[in-house]
């Protein structure tokens, strides 16, 4: 009964999204079929990790992935400024910073609102989503979509790296049409450093689930500090990981993950300090959390859970319904592989958030063939000639 659960799920998702659609019945709501492509996409990826594991690595399905991957690509290098709205957004914190003002207090940062009307108000990312991006404006001298793609590809390319480092018993070539995948599937919008940060933890973790070194879970909190202050998807992650480790059985555990917790929470703290702190909470968690405050600066596209509640006139008891079927998805993790158990906190996350974000549809990807790689590494030795490297490697990489 339990398998049944996410597809229930997921479908309940497509038919909510198909049925506002194809209605609009949403005052000033946009783009309604984000929540439709969201939802599919989704979909797609608890098949592919649903999927017997050595069905990620058949030919047909790395062909398939390859000229995915290839097409991403050439999408990429075609196209000019199809993230010209975000560039003019980065453009406006840069150089708000730059004149010594605080993006968070400003108020001069550029906005799309509702119908395209251009507002400015103050920025609503964490602050890790300003630091790459400063760098990067400031090695190449200037900003413009080729300085912020370039960027993006950068921090997914690292994320890749991380992939084949966490595997060392798998051919690099039956990985590597997957990387093509990582690297542009998602560079008109920026979640290329959470998906690095949910790569490197996954790193650790599979490091230290075949060989435990305790400073790692050290490394693997401030990895989570920084996540907190990437973008959200972050949170639902670290408290799935966090809740999974616990053991019941053992109440050490829970002094553990207090402490561990309480170093991501640190680090994070640090990294809001230049902004300040209740700034950058006030414009992040909270303005994302109220639809009428959010509405003010940002268009509504509903989702699957706002998009009826607003159109419930029921909008005031969202964020409590919200938190609260997050909350469900995160409790089950104890219950679930770590793997399955990322997953189910990252869709419950992304169906219940304000508006739909397609753009974590890579990090998704990328934490399920993670579970189907360690699925098939785990299996022990394959036939000569497929996909696995030779044990001794294995036993390299590791040491």
């Amino acid at each position: 009964m339990k398998r049944f659960v996410v597809p229930a799920v997921l479908a309940g998702s497509v038919v909510v999204s198909l049925v506002m659609w194809a209605l609009k019945p949403i005052p000033h709501a946009y783009r309604y079929d984000l929540a439709l492509t969201l939802s599919l996409g989704l979909a797609l990826v608890w098949a592919l990790y649903s999927a017997p594991p050595a069905w990620v690595f058949k030919k047909a399905v790395l062909a398939f992935v390859l000229v995915l991957g290839l097409g991403l690509g050439t999408r990429v290098f075609l196209t000019s400024d199809f993230n010209l709205e975000l560039v003019r957004h980065y453009e406006s914190v840069l150089k708000t910073i730059d004149a010594g003002g605080n993006p968070y207090t400003s108020g001069t940062i550029f906005h799309m609102g509702e119908g395209g009307r251009v507002v400015y108000g103050n920025f609503n990312y964490p602050p890790m989503e300003i630091y790459p991006y400063y760098l990067a404006y400031r090695l190449a001298g200037t900003w413009n979509s080729v300085v912020f793609t370039a960027a993006m590809v950068f921090l997914n390319a690292l994320a890749c790296l991380a992939f084949a480092l966490m595997f060392p018993g798998v051919r690099l070539r039956f990985l590597a049409p997957y990387f093509l995948v990582f690297l542009f599937l998602e560079v008109k919008t920026n979640p290329a450093m959470t998906l690095l940060v949910a790569a490197l933890v996954l790193l650790l973790a599979r490091r230290d689930e075949l060989r435990p070194r305790p400073a790692r879970r050290y490394v693997i909190a401030v990895l989570f500090g920084v996540g907190l202050m990437t973008k959200f998807l972050v949170i639902p992650l670290m408290a799935a990981y966090y809740w999974h480790r616990f053991d019941r059985t053992d109440l050490r555990s829970l002094g553990r993950v207090a402490v561990d917790s309480g170093i991501a929470v640190t680090t994070a703290a640090l990294l809001m300090l230049p902004f300040g702190v209740v700034a950058v909470l006030k414009n992040t968690i909270l303005f994302n959390l109220v639809m009428k405050d959010r509405a003010a600066l940002a268009t509504f596209y509903p989702n699957a859970l706002s998009g009826p509640m607003s159109w419930l006139h029921l909008s005031g008891l969202y964020p409590f319904a919200a938190v609260a079927l997050l909350g469900l998805a995160v409790l089950a993790a104890p219950r679930l592989k770590l793997p399955t158990a990322l997953l189910a906190a990252a869709y419950a996350f992304l169906l219940v958030a304000t508006t739909p974000e397609p753009q974590y549809l890579v990090v998704v990807l990328f934490i399920a063939a993670a579970g189907q790689c360690a699925a098939l590494e785990d299996e022990g030795p394959a036939p000569p000639g497929v996909w696995k490297r030779p044990p001794e490697a294995n036993r390299r990489a590791l040491s």
